[in-house]
C-alpha cells in the first residue's frame, strides 16, 4: 500500500511530537513538561500539538505499531504447531519494533515513572490483545484458551521491552527468544500435573 506524501508528513510531524515530549520527559519527568513546551519544542504549535494528541501523556505513547494483517492471517490460517505459529508472529511484531528502537528506548523510563502514559499505552495493549484473541480463536476451540493466548503474546511483548530496556547490550530477537523460553517452561509447567 502507497502511503501519500500528505499522509507521511503526518506521521512524520507525530513522530517529532513525541520524540520531543519524551526528550523533555527524559529531563524534567513527564509531570513537569507542559504541552507549550512539547510543542515549542517540536517546531509546531500548541494547536498543532492538540491535532494530533490529546494529551502529553498520549504524545508520550505515540501511535504504537498495530499488528499486520498479513501477520493476523497468518495467524489465523496456520497449519503449523500454535507455538511456531505465534513465536513466528511475534518475530515479525519484533521486526516491526525494531524500527523504532530509539524511541522505546526513550518511552521505557517514561512508562515506567508515569501511570497515565502506561494506562493509555495498556489501551492499545487491550485493543491487540482482543484482536489477537478473535485471530488464535480459529485455531482453538475455546474462547478462554485463545484469550490466555493473547495475553501471553502481549505480555512476552512487553516482558521482552523491558528486558531489552534494561540490558542495552540485549538486542529486541534476543529478549523476545529469552521471554518466550520463559513462557514455554511456564506453560510447561502449568500442563504438568502436580502430586496431591
Amino acid at each position: 500500500m502507497t502511503v501519500s506524501l500528505r499522509e507521511r508528513r503526518r506521521r512524520q510531524t507525530a513522530r517529532e511530537i513525541q520524540i520531543a515530549t519524551l526528550e523533555l520527559a527524559l529531563q524534567q519527568g513527564l509531570e513537569n513538561v507542559t504541552t507549550e513546551e512539547i510543542a515549542a519544542s517540536a517546531g509546531v504549535s500548541t494547536r498543532t500539538f492538540f491535532n494530533y494528541y490529546a494529551n502529553k501523556e498520549a504524545a508520550a505513547v505515540g501511535t504504537p505499531p498495530p499488528f499486520q494483517e498479513e501477520d493476523k492471517q497468518a495467524l489465523r490460517d496456520g497449519a503449523g504447531a500454535p507455538a511456531d505459529d505465534i513465536k513466528r508472529f511475534l518475530d515479525q511484531y519484533m521486526k516491526a519494533l525494531a524500527e523504532d528502537e530509539p524511541i522505546l528506548r526513550m518511552m521505557g523510563p517514561v512508562m515506567r515513572s508515569n501511570e497515565k502514559a502506561r494506562g493509555i499505552l495498556e489501551g492499545f495493549l487491550v485493543l491487540e490483545r482482543d484482536e489477537l484473541t478473535e485471530c488464535l480463536g480459529n485455531r482453538v476451540s475455546d474462547r478462554q484458551t485463545a484469550a490466555a493466548l493473547a495475553a501471553g503474546v502481549t505480555g512476552a511483548i512487553g516482558r521482552a521491552i523491558q528486558l531489552w530496556n534494561r540490558d542495552p547490550d540485549l538486542s529486541l530477537d534476543a529478549a523476545l527468544d529469552t521471554v518466550w523460553k520463559g513462557l514455554i517452561a511456564a506453560s510447561q509447567l502449568l500442563a504438568t500435573p502436580q502430586d496431591p
